[in-house]
């Protein structure tokens, strides 16, 4: 149970399938694409890099991690490949 005081008190309680999790957003649609690019991990990758250098941004990172289901993104394993939406998919639809 969350108390009162917790920093959670304030989360929203969403629903993805039949699971509850507490987030302060709803996950973005990640059907595959066909302007999808491919990025294989390699040795010094960041998530947030990864972000800049393919969306252009770097605190897009989180949509590298929800288009591949990273929970902790701090370490990623070498030959890893990722699968990243066009920027102009996330220009138009996630921030527009």
């Amino acid at each position: 149970m969350i108390g009162p005081d917790s920093r959670y008190a304030t989360c929203v309680l969403y629903l993805d399938g039949s699971q509850e999790f507490i987030g302060t957003r709803q996950r973005i649609d990640t059907t595959p694409r066909p302007d999808d690019v491919f990025h294989t991990v390699v040795e010094g990758d960041r998530i947030d890099l990864i972000g800049y250098r393919y969306l252009g941004r770097a605190e897009l990172w989180w949509v590298v991690c929800d288009y591949n289901d990273i929970f902790l993104p701090l370490e990623l394993p070498v030959g890893q490949v990722l699968r990243i939406p066009s920027s102009d998919h996330v220009q138009m639809r996630l921030l527009g």
